[in-house]
């Protein structure tokens, strides 16, 4: 294996790490967007309970977390095997 392999399977961790708080930070944004925009219509039962529970509130961080431990990996594996050569 070459260096230049070592380094794009680094990169690519990395990439992959900031792509995942990206996504994480993102989904934070969307779902206080979402709720403070319940907040000044009527029903306020879904603003305080948060139900019925919106699943596409949570892909953004599913994914997130996916491409988060996704990108540790990655990274770990980069470090590693650059460090062997």
């Amino acid at each position: 294996m070459t260096l230049s392999t070592c380094q794009a399977i680094l990169a690519m961790g990395i990439f992959f790490i900031l792509l995942g708080i990206t996504f994480l930070l993102w989904n934070r944004k969307e779902v206080k967007t979402y709720y403070n925009s319940k907040s000044t219509q009527r029903d306020l039962k879904e603003f305080l309970a948060h139900e019925p529970e919106r699943p596409w509130l949570n892909a953004w961080q599913i994914g997130g977390r996916v491409a988060l431990v996704l990108g540790t990996l990655l990274a770990i594996a980069g470090g590693v095997l650059w460090l062997m050569l």
